[in-house]
């Protein structure tokens, strides 16, 4: 098992940290998410983090096989009822793998970028997160992204976080515990804190994970939970296929002339599959659906297409510290 498995089954427990936390109502459908950390340098379309399904995000991997850059390119839409419209819009992301150099060598950055548009206008978002291994026992993702100003507001303003991924020695082998905090701002004065805790084990080529997120939402100190579970199972460089399921509550207040308590629980199923045409391009196909209790219907869907490029240098070094042997 390579390294990347353990960063990709991180990428998808990561991606639905907090995805109910907050939403839109029928009054305010551009309202903000708590997304959480990340679908790792991957803004997420606001509402809800299931916009773009969570997917097994390429790693630094062990070995000759990893490419110094992975590069994903794609679009997606949600079909929406009850008036909400049409959600589409589009993803890109590069990953820089193998720097060298004493120190930037335990950093793998990623450059993003998300733009959205539904039928009351439309934002762009970008961020800049990394990989940060410190040790075999503990490696951190950990970044910041933003959105400018845009004709709707569908992003946070600005977004900042970290999640930690440790082995723990004598523990049950193959287990990984997770412990991440995250806060996101609006720009009009409102915002939300993710506090989540997690974990990941691995057994033969599948992955399972689960998480449970705790949620501050700002003005009121609204606190809300959230959870999921999911699992992958597959092999890097043939393909990879999962499924997840996430829920919790959504609760906020709006900072408005008539200020909005909102309160409802959001539930719903995603899948992804991934496949490699040849050993340096693939693609990616997801699905997610989700109900937000009294308020909308959602199905999406979304499709990337990746590149694995670039020459591997002499002395190049992987990014991530050893996963566990099976």
């Amino acid at each position: 098992m390579t390294a990347v498995l353990r960063l990709s089954a991180a990428a998808i427990l990561l991606t639905g940290g907090a995805w109910a936390q907050t939403g839109s109502t029928p009054s305010q459908p551009s309202s903000w998410p708590v997304q959480p950390l990340f679908d790792m340098a991957w803004p997420v379309p606001a509402d809800l983090a299931q916009d773009v399904p969570p997917t097994p995000v390429q790693g630094p991997v062990e070995g000759p096989q990893a490419e110094p850059y992975y590069i994903e390119l794609g679009g997606f839409t949600n079909f929406v009822n009850n008036n909400y419209g049409q959600w589409s819009g589009a993803t890109g992301r590069i990953m820089f793998r193998h720097l060298r150099g004493n120190f930037i060598k335990h950093f793998t950055p990623i450059l993003s970028f998300a733009t959205q548009t539904r039928p009351q206008g439309s934002q762009a978002t970008f961020g800049l997160d990394s990989y940060i291994t410190f040790n075999k026992w503990f490696y951190m993702i950990a970044g910041v992204g933003g959105a400018p100003g845009g004709s709707a507001l569908l992003y946070p303003q600005v977004r900042f976080g970290a999640t930690g991924l440790i082995t723990v020695p004598g523990s049950i082998k193959g287990l990984v515990a997770t412990l991440g905090a995250a806060q996101l701002r609006l720009g009009d004065g409102s915002y939300g804190n993710i506090y989540s805790v997690g974990g990941m084990y691995y057994r033969g080529r599948a992955i399972w994970s689960g998480y449970l997120s705790f949620n501050e939402n700002y003005p009121g100190s609204i606190a809300s939970k959230s959870g999921g579970v999911a699992v992958q199972y597959g092999a890097e460089k043939h393909y990879w296929i999962g499924a997840g399921m996430a829920g919790g509550r959504i609760a906020y207040e709006t900072i408005a002339l008539r200020p909005l308590d909102v309160r409802y629980p959001s539930l719903g199923p995603n899948f992804f599959f991934q496949k490699w045409i040849t050993p340096k391009w693939g693609v990616i196909l997801r699905y997610d659906y989700q109900t937000a209790v009294d308020f909308y219907q959602r199905n999406g869907v979304a499709a990337s297409i990746f590149f694995e490029v670039g020459p591997i240098r002499p002395g190049a070094e992987p990014g991530a510290p050893p996963i566990p042997r099976h």
